[in-house]
């Protein structure tokens, strides 16, 4: 793959009926340079880490192994809850803290919490009336308690079968406000949902994270619950500065990790948009991507012992 990924010249969307279009060019020449040393290795899981089918290809084990041998930490950072990260966690024998709901809390491999940030029930109330108002399937998250109105819908079933979680059947999500740290909205149309990302985005600015995390899903988080922010955390954690962290990640929610991290990698099947605000381009997650991008990228800056 080429140090440069090539996105198109102009992404349009709509935003409340008005034409947008921006200039990927410009926005992959302004980056900053490919940092000299790495000492930390931040990753994105679902389209990154995981294969389609959400196992961890071997190729990614043995260089999660090297990584360990050169004394590089890696943490994962995820839009999952944390009961749904730690078997993996487990399987990769990481040993240090991880970011869940996208930053909004930062966890041990044993569940221990350090940091767990809230929404606000004003925020909760805007972000599930728009929802409710464009028909959009609508998930509340309370650690890793999931609450659903509907616990049998096909996108409900498909999740359970992803994370392993119990959804909880609800009667009425706006009775649930107290202590939600994630909101999910899922939908098809994913049109849509990028009009109601941007909305959303826009009216909750300074007061929630919006972003969405796949084609079909778009997540509500605590203004801090973003993964640059978990970057920060993490990199302190370790005494490492962000500069010095290199992060690899796949869609929207992982735009701010980029802007943060001193080396972005984008995975090969990510959207332009995201290949644009990453410094360079790995292959695929069906292609061994993740370890290539380690190979290619990482450990050449890792510092000599």
């Amino acid at each position: 793959m080429d140090d440069q990924p090539a996105p198109a010249k102009t992404l349009t969307g709509v935003f409340t009926g008005a034409p947008m279009s921006v200039d990927l060019d410009a926005i992959h020449a302004a980056l900053p340079p490919l940092p000299q040393t790495i000492k930390m290795v931040v990753s994105d899981m679902d389209g990154t880490l995981l294969t389609p089918d959400k196992t961890i290809a071997p190729s990614t084990v043995a260089m999660v192994k090297v990584l360990q041998e050169r004394g590089i930490p890696l943490c994962l950072a995820s839009a999952r809850p944390p009961a749904a990260m730690i078997p993996y966690i487990g399987q990769l024998g990481l040993t240090g803290q991880n970011a869940g709901f996208n930053g909004g809390i930062i966890f041990k491999p044993d569940g221990t919490t350090s940091v767990s940030r809230v929404l606000s029930p004003d925020v909760l109330s805007i972000v599930h009336d728009m929802l409710h108002l464009h028909g959009i399937e609508t998930w509340f998250l309370r650690q890793s308690y999931w609450m659903v109105k509907d616990a049998y819908t096909p996108f409900v079933q498909h999740e359970q079968g992803i994370t392993g979680l119990t959804p909880h059947q609800v009667p009425d999500l706006r009775k649930e406000f107290e202590g939600i740290g994630k909101v999910m909205g899922v939908s098809s149309d994913t049109s849509l949902l990028q009009d109601v990302e941007t909305e959303l985005g826009a009216m909750l600015q300074g007061d929630a994270s919006v972003r969405r995390s796949s084609d079909i899903l778009l997540d509500v988080t605590p203004a801090l619950a973003n993964k640059g922010e978990a970057i920060r955390e993490l990199a302190l954690a370790h005494g490492i500065a962000p500069h010095e962290v290199a992060c690899l990640g796949d869609a929207h929610n992982d735009l701010p990790m980029f802007s943060v991290a001193g080396l972005g990698i984008a995975m090969g099947q990510a959207e332009d948009d995201v290949k644009a605000a990453a410094q360079v381009l790995t292959d695929t997650n069906e292609r061994d991507g993740w370890a290539k991008a380690v190979e290619r990228y990482i450990l050449p800056r890792v510092p000599n012992p």
